[in-house]
């Protein structure tokens, strides 16, 4: 009988044990909500360049957004995208790879791939770099909390074409590669 309860008190100081840390962790995610957004001394990494009253507030934010209208009548896009230099923005990403200046990526891998790869990637049929009708954009946030002022750095762009059925219909979009950008700003 002995035996019984010991076993039964060791089971129960375990499972107390096992919760005395989790109620201190939650007690300080909890207490700590309300000071996340104030004004800290820095941001969370001593080589970041974005000045110290901005509040780190996403380490990394990845979406996508379409930046080419493939339906005429959708006013709503073109309003939007009338100011965005898609074709200039397109080719200089192009150039910056072919140049060296910046190292494309594969998108799945996460591995370099080499300027030559991406040439065969024009030289494909279902390729042209007027389809490139996506980016994805990863970035961190920032925010002020005195001047109520947010930054946003990007850190990588993805750029992805359209892709279409053998009936000509629209499928989707695949990726072409993905550059990382560098994040030293200048002061």
């Amino acid at each position: 009988m002995a035996a019984g309860f010991f076993s039964r008190a060791n089971k129960s100081s375990r499972q107390i044990l096992l919760l005395v840390p989790a109620i201190v962790l939650m007690t300080g995610v909890f207490s700590g909500c309300k000071d996340t957004l104030e004004r800290k001394e820095g941001t969370t990494l001593s080589t970041d360049p974005i000045p110290s009253q901005y509040v780190s507030i996403a380490d990394s934010i990845n979406y996508g957004v379409i930046i080419k209208n493939r339906d005429g009548s959708d006013n709503w896009q073109k309003k939007w995208l009338q100011s965005f230099e898609r074709k200039a923005f397109v080719d200089f990403l192009f150039e910056a790879v072919y140049e060296g200046r910046l190292q494309p990526y594969d998108y799945f891998s996460g591995e370099p791939i080499s300027v030559k790869e991406v040439r065969e990637l024009e030289s494909k049929q279902e390729f042209t770099r007027s389809r490139i009708g996506k980016i994805q954009f990863k970035e961190r946030w920032y925010f002020d909390t005195e001047h109520l002022q947010m930054v946003k750095q990007v850190s990588a762009v993805m750029l992805a074409y359209e892709v279409y059925r053998d009936d000509g219909s629209f499928r989707g979009y695949k990726p072409a590669f993905l550059v990382k950008l560098p994040t030293n700003l200048k002061k």
